[in-house]
């Protein structure tokens, strides 16, 4: 591996080699957080050179911005022995000086320097084997290999950057052994795109039947984003009220049982999900956040929470669990409610569409919430602890 001298200055000119786990761009979730960090460390960082490995489907999409920066084709399917050998060789092949991992699904045996920015640990709280079709056994036996390569991840990284307070005290109290230094919180921001002007696609909405007034949810329906209870909630509002309810996330073993509970109360006219037909596009999104009535989210466990943020950034008032994740990312910039409590999400659901001033103030304040948190913020904090590694190398 490359050698460096104190202050960061490589020996005969060389620079340092930053190798980044990116298979994920192209995808949801984390495939959004590492498109972010790639495209503002292109920004921030021409001190280091940057090899991208990416699945064919990202390698297509990613196109470097800068020089320092070259992208590898390294189609190793996610959580598999492919990842933990085939990719491995690929790295080791490589030599990087640090290798960052933005999730947990480290190659265990890799020898080198290592920096995750693992985005929660809800998998130690939520099974999620009602969602799976996997036997009972076998289930449990992934989710003991996950906690076992989760523990290795943060017992192997320099550091581990999480998006919120709330995470890191989650990692302190499931690994009291490690030392807190370990941890860094680097919040995250909002995607561009979601300024970038889309045009209004009005097709969405005669496509799927989706008519004004609804409110508007996004994002997976795993057991702990509590959307049975959400169901439950609408079905009773939608009593009395003409509303729709729009849930919009991937098709899959999840959403494919959040379907067949609105089918068994015969809910289809008034629950649609959109997603379990198509891929709905960031533009799409847009044009159901700016016509929505509120955003809604009653998760019982979030680590950043970043589609309330969206929502806010869109001029759309949410209304979402009251949890420690929620508390430290909004404040007083959304309504509240009890995440098991149906009365109390019933009643904020008829204040936020009664109450214009409530409305209003919201709108207002949302906005200047989501100014607080950048993806620029994010890559700063982490390439500082790239350059505390390199100091210590």
């Amino acid at each position: 591996m490359h050698k460096l001298e104190k202050g960061n200055k490589v020996s005969a000119g060389k620079k340092s080699l930053i190798a980044i786990d990116a298979r994920f761009l192209g995808e949801a979730g984390p495939g959004r957080y590492v498109k972010n960090i790639i495209e503002q460390l292109e920004k921030i960082d021409t001190a280091n050179e940057y090899v991208v490995y990416l699945r064919p489907k990202g390698f297509e999409q990613y196109k470097p911005s800068a020089s320092n920066f070259r992208k590898v084709l390294a189609d190793y399917k996610w959580y598999s022995w492919q990842e933990q050998f085939g990719f491995l060789l690929k790295i080791l092949k490589d030599r990087p000086d640090i290798f960052y991992v933005p999730h947990f699904n480290i190659p265990v045996l890799y020898p080198g320097k290592l920096v995750t920015a693992i985005p929660d640990i809800i998998m130690h709280s939520f099974s999620t084997e009602r969602g799976t079709t996997l036997p009972k056994f076998y289930f449990r036996f992934k989710k003991w290999v996950y906690k076992i390569v989760v523990y290795w991840a943060v017992k192997r990284s320099f550091k581990v950057i999480v998006p919120s307070q709330d995470v890191r005290s989650d990692f302190i109290k499931v690994y009291p052994g490690v030392s807190p230094d370990k941890f860094t919180v680097a919040y995250e921001g909002v995607d561009p795109v979601f300024f970038e002007g889309h045009q209004a696609s009005v097709e969405i909405f005669s496509e799927f039947g989706i008519r004004q007034p609804y409110f508007l949810y996004i994002s997976s329906m795993y057991e702990h984003k509590n959307v049975p209870f959400l169901i439950d909630v609408f079905e009773e509002f939608t009593r009395s009220k003409n509303y729709q309810l729009v849930l919009i996330g991937k098709k899959d073993k999840f959403s494919g049982h959040i379907a067949e509970i609105i089918k068994s109360k015969n809910l289809e006219n008034k629950i649609l999900m959109p997603g379990m037909a198509r891929y709905i596009t960031d533009g799409e999104i847009n044009s159901l956040r700016k016509n929505a009535s509120a955003y809604v989210f009653p998760s019982l466990k979030e680590g950043f929470s970043l589609t309330p943020l969206e929502a806010q950034a869109m001029g759309l008032p949410s209304v979402i669990s009251d949890i420690p994740c929620h508390r430290e990312i909004y404040g007083d910039t959304v309504s509240y409610f009890d995440p098991k409590d149906k009365s109390d999400f019933l009643n904020k659901l008829e204040q936020i569409i009664s109450d214009d001033g409530l409305r209003q103030k919201l709108i207002e304040m949302g906005y200047e919430n989501m100014k607080k948190y950048d993806w620029k913020n994010t890559a700063e904090t982490t390439l500082r602890v790239f350059r505390d590694l390199l100091n210590d190398l």
